[in-house]
């Protein structure tokens, strides 16, 4: 059978297997209506053609199960990492997911606007940057799901890591090697930092005065490489860094060995995420996990939810981290230069 020019349509299987569109249909949406032997003839019929259907035009014309849509930035390992989940998630509730990429010529809104106008059943945003007064109107809409940042006090439902516990975990491991004189590479301007930093300053705060220092960082491994020069232009260096996410710290690993510092002998380094750069055998990073499958589980079934039913209040889910021991941290040699 040879395939035809175009891409293979719906009608197209139809003619070739002998039988009605409709009933194509009713097969590919596993619908009642065919019998077994049927069912196997048309889908013989629709692979040998390569005939694949359209997932999203399905969800758009299924009212019960209307697709999730996703913002995500495409420089962000963590990001990435967690599409998997939610990929996951929505295929156990049989709900197609679109994505809708931010990159440096396609800016937040107009990734949010395409879903919108793809006409999604809820859509799922990965740490948004987009003022609040701005998520508001969109939430009603349709359901909007915030993941990785807390904006509940803004009326928006939250799926967050419990990023307090998150650096006090990484803190209280570095406290126990010993370390005394630690930085916190911060990302003012991303999602979970405030609650990072408080929870940085309180625990360094027992410390001593001057255990704690945060220092402007970010999240991307060209602001770790910018740590880096702070770091080896500084008299008295820090035993330790806990940065941003996995990214600022592979950035700040990457100078420092260039520079001949020794990564853990002279200072420590500690990420956060546990994307997959961090396991990687050249870079093996300590680093916070965040529990990618229960945070797009849990951002999933809140999405489904909301469309289903609306609530008065916005609420938020915590996610539990913990800490994942690698080969960037150790009890320190304290540099004396």
């Amino acid at each position: 059978m040879n395939p035809p020019a175009h891409n293979p349509t719906m009608l197209d299987v139809a003619q070739a297997a002998g039988v009605s569109r409709a009933l194509v249909s009713i097969v590919m949406r596993d619908a009642p209506g065919a019998s077994p032997a049927t069912r196997e003839h048309v889908k013989r019929i629709a692979a040998q053609l390569g005939y694949v259907p359209d997932a999203r035009a399905r969800a758009l014309r299924t009212q019960d199960r209307p697709a999730i849509g996703v913002v995500f930035r495409v420089d962000q390992p963590f990001h990435t990492a967690l599409l998997d989940s939610l990929y996951g998630a929505a295929e156990q509730a049989h709900r197609p997911v679109v994505l809708s990429a931010i990159t440096a010529a396609r800016g937040e809104q107009r990734a949010l606007e395409s879903l919108i106008s793809n006409r999604c059943g809820a859509v799922i945003m990965l740490e948004p940057h987009l003022p609040p007064r701005l998520l508001r109107e969109i939430t009603r809409q349709l359901p909007l799901i915030a993941v990785a940042t807390s904006l509940t006090d803004r009326g928006i439902d939250s799926v967050t890591s419990d990023d307090a516990m998150g650096m006090t975990q990484a803190i209280n491991h570095l406290t126990e090697l010993g370390h005394q004189r630690i930085w916190f590479a911060e990302s003012h301007n991303s999602g979970g930092n405030p609650e990072r930093r408080a929870a940085f300053l309180a625990e360094t705060a027992r410390m001593g005065e001057k255990a704690g220092t945060v220092v402007e960082g970010g999240d991307v491994e060209g602001a770790g490489a910018r740590v880096a020069k702070l770091f080896l232009n500084t008299q008295e260096r820090p035993t330790a860094v806990a940065c941003f996410n996995d990214a600022c710290a592979a950035g700040l690993q990457d100078v420092l060995v260039r520079a001949h510092v020794r990564v853990p002998q002279e200072v420590s380094i500690i990420g956060f995420d546990d994307a997959p750069l961090a396991s990687l055998p050249y870079r093996e990073l300590t680093t916070i996990a965040q529990d990618l499958a229960t945070l797009g589980r849990t951002a999933v079934e809140l999405a489904i939810k909301r469309s289903q039913q609306a609530a008065p209040d916005a609420v938020l889910r915590r996610i539990p981290t913990h800490l994942r021991t690698r080969g960037t941290t150790a009890r320190s040699i304290p540099s004396t230069i």
